[in-house]
């Protein structure tokens, strides 16, 4: 600590019995605890460096020193270092990270929060540099500067940008390393060596508490710290822990869907507010294309407005898992094939479709544009896929209500090829929800 222009450090003295001596003992000392700051904060006593031999400090000697203890561990991989207390490095156990990790993320992984619009592009072009198959990297810091596009002619702020992924727990210290010349020799100071914790313990361990409610870690990690240290400030805790500054995200301001949706997609001229009720009757049909869960994932999020740690909840999936089911899905609206039906529109797409089969458009075919869906309509506005539809149109089933007659009988499905009880049952629904439960009842 910076005292009256003097660097003081509050550690103890060498024969001290509390005293922490070797990086092994500092390590066995943060497993117990949990986690630990590596320099003094607001909770007096819950630091590295209240911990060890004042006068070690910066003297050279690796075997005392414990700045030199912290690459020891990094290193060692059997705790996680990094900026993890209030911006400030220090250090967390293999134990506790999932509790951290779920907490800190929020029940996502990074690829989830980008696509939930709470990652910025800047973070996002450091974390790209561990993505998939790269997740294993471990990088030096200059390199990711470089490689991240950050510079005099790029991007700025980097060592804030990283400083916020570790707070995150997205990105640790591995390792600090020096350099190499052309000739294999070393040179320099040893300079901080990135990567992501699932690098050092495995996706599954990092991620084990993703089905845990957050503010339940955030709790968890509360109540170890007051348990150590009982006569602490709330404040300062909640501080240093991080729980104040990277608590549940700021509610944003909900588009009403279709428009969340159309906006999401990013298609160049395409704006909910010039899209004709034919085209929205298209977007439909093109959601329904989707495969299962991922129909159910942008229904959830754009229909019902749904976070990702919700909608994992209910399909009893990581927020993470959820976070890929969204980019596949909003991937496949992008194609030809697929967003032709909200771009052409309905009427358009549908004729097309069938032209392509060698079948006519039959004009008793009627749509009202101020209902979601009319009886004489094609079925396929039931939210049935392209495929399925084919086979009921095989089976002279066509309009919604020529569903309705085949569905008197239990077992109807067995006539038509490529559907099963299961999906009868999911048809059934959707003509409840979207047709028959908007027709007048008998009082």
């Amino acid at each position: 600590m910076n005292e009256e222009e003097r660097w003081v450090m509050h550690g103890l003295s060498y024969d001290d019995p509390g005293c922490l001596h070797t990086p092994e003992e500092l390590e066995a000392y943060i497993e117990e605890v949990g986690f630990l700051p590596f320099f003094r904060c607001e909770i007096p006593g819950f630091s590295a460096e209240e911990h060890t031999e004042a006068a070690a400090w910066w003297s050279d000697d690796p075997a005392r020193d414990p700045w030199e203890w912290r690459a020891v561990l990094a290193a060692r991989g059997r705790v996680a270092y990094g900026k993890f207390f209030d911006r400030k490095a220090g250090f967390i156990s293999k134990k506790w990270f999932p509790a951290f990790a779920n907490y800190r993320r929020d029940g996502y992984d990074f690829d989830a929060r980008w696509d939930d619009e709470l990652a910025s592009m800047k973070s996002k072009k450091i974390m790209d540099l561990f993505a998939e198959d790269r997740m294993d990297r471990e990088v030096f810091s200059f390199e990711a500067k470089q490689e991240a596009g950050y510079g005099k002619t790029g991007e700025k702020n980097f060592d804030g940008e990283v400083t916020s992924l570790q707070m995150q727990t997205y990105l640790c210290i591995r390792d600090f390393r020096r350099r190499k010349n052309k000739k294999g020799t070393e040179y320099g100071w040893g300079i901080a060596v990135y990567c992501t914790p699932e690098h050092l313990w495995g996706y599954d361990h990092v991620t084990s508490l993703y089905k845990e409610d957050p503010k339940e870690s955030a709790m968890r990690i509360f109540r170890r710290v007051r348990e150590l240290y009982p006569d602490a400030e709330e404040r300062d805790l909640v501080r240093v822990l991080g729980l104040k500054a990277l608590g549940s995200p700021a509610a944003k301001k909900d588009l009403p869907y279709p428009a969340n949706l159309v906006k999401a997609l990013k298609i160049e001229g395409l704006s909910a507010d010039t899209m004709t009720q034919d085209q929205l009757a298209g977007l439909e049909v093109a959601i329904s294309q989707l495969r299962d869960k991922q129909e159910k994932v942008i229904r959830y999020k754009y229909q019902q407005h749904l976070r990702n740690e919700e909608i994992g909840r209910i399909l009893d999936r990581a927020a993470g898992t959820v976070g890929t089911y969204h980019t596949k899905a909003m991937g496949k609206l992008k194609w030809p094939s697929v967003s032709a039906w909200y771009l052409d529109g309905y009427d358009a797409s549908i004729r097309s479709f069938l032209a392509e089969r060698g079948l006519s458009y039959p004009e008793t075919i009627l749509r009202d544009d101020n209902e979601p869906v009319s009886g004489r309509d094609y079925c396929l506005r039931l939210g049935i896929s392209l495929k399925h539809f084919v086979g009921l149109m095989k089976a002279g089933i066509v309009t919604v209500f020529d569903l309705i007659l085949a569905m008197q009988d239990p077992f109807w499905y067995r006539k038509v090829r490529g559907i099963g009880p299961r999906t009868a049952e999911a048809m059934a629904d959707k003509l409840d929800r979207l047709y028959l439960d908007r027709l007048p009842r008998d009082r």
